[in-house]
């Protein structure tokens, strides 16, 4: 799980770093790797794709995470502060018990406050937070956190591999200032990846970068399964899926996924359905109009194609 950009914001109005410009993935060079798709994507067509983003793989364990808490505090406190406030009324000149049992209560209150203000990262807020790369414009929106969505050139972006806490990686786009170096906004893909998987990284830019720059036939070829949450919530048997996605491996660690996957999805399910649906706004959706025929529309409720 990696909540970086979720939990705590990314660092801006800060250079380059040499280690980005290392890492600096170019628009217009190819990279001789084969291009993977990394469950990424929603729908695609022959004038945009729509990503998801880098925090919906593992949505539901930061929800599941804090209302267990929420249960054990709020819940565990809050009957022990009950408790306490029963006796005190057998003793009533025991101020000693009435203390302890306003003291825990207040404890339960205020912790259950301040969890659901964290609850509120993930849940009560977007299912998802798409990024839309129009070749036509070419140009990328980002739906932001808030709601709001960032609109920047493609060609304009700083495209990198970064490093992230825990030892993991992402593929991060950064909006430059006018200087070429100042930092100014930024925004992750959709995967990320210990530093073992960091060639995964490059196939899955490649991915994106031939969509952009070569057009949809490939990238449409290549995606085997969209996710289905195109202007509507997943249904919980999809979340599962996703989840357990992310999970799985052997048999061993496929049986283990799967129960782990089980024990988050009441969590995801609820983070998804307190949350509102994204939708882009309507100048937007102008400027990524559909062609009438256009032969490589895909999303979740159409027929991919099988791979040549």
């Amino acid at each position: 799980m990696q909540y970086t950009g979720l939990l705590k914001r990314y660092a801006i109005n800060r250079p380059v770093t040499c280690q980005e410009g290392d890492r600096y993935l170019k628009q217009d060079v190819r990279l001789a790797v084969e291009p993977a798709y990394e469950l990424s994507v929603i729908r695609i067509n022959s004038t945009y794709m729509e990503l998801v983003d880098k925090f919906f793989s593992w949505k539901g364990f930061w929800s599941t995470t804090v209302i267990a808490a929420m249960v054990i505090l709020g819940g565990g406190f809050g009957m022990l502060s009950i408790e306490l406030a029963l006796d005190a009324m057998k003793s009533p000149k025991d101020w000693q018990l009435w203390l302890h049992s306003l003291g825990i209560g207040l404890i339960a209150v205020i912790g259950s406050i301040a969890l659901f203000i964290l609850l509120r990262k993930e849940a009560f807020a977007y299912t998802h937070y798409p990024i839309r790369l129009n070749r036509r414009t070419r140009m990328v929106h980002v739906f932001r956190l808030n709601g709001t969505v960032l609109t920047v050139p493609w060609d304009e972006v700083f495209f990198c591999i970064a490093a992230l806490p825990q030892g993991d990686w992402e593929i991060q786009g950064h909006v430059l200032d006018a200087d070429g170096v100042t930092v100014k906004e930024t925004f992750p893909l959709s995967y990320y990846t210990p530093t073992s998987g960091l060639p995964v990284l490059e196939r899955y830019w490649e991915f994106v970068r031939r969509y952009m720059e070569e057009g949809p036939e490939d990238a449409a070829h290549r995606v085997e399964f969209f996710m289905p949450v195109a202007d509507r919530r997943e249904s919980i048997a999809n979340g599962f899926h996703r989840m357990h996605a992310e999970l799985g491996g052997n048999f061993i660690m496929t049986v283990i996924g799967a129960a782990l996957a089980l024990m988050l999805v009441p969590g995801r399910w609820i983070a998804m359905q307190t949350s509102k649906v994204p939708r882009w706004p309507q100048e937007i959706e102008e400027a990524c109009r559909i062609e009438p025929g256009d032969p490589w529309v895909r999303d979740a409720t159409t027929v991919t194609p099988s791979a040549n």
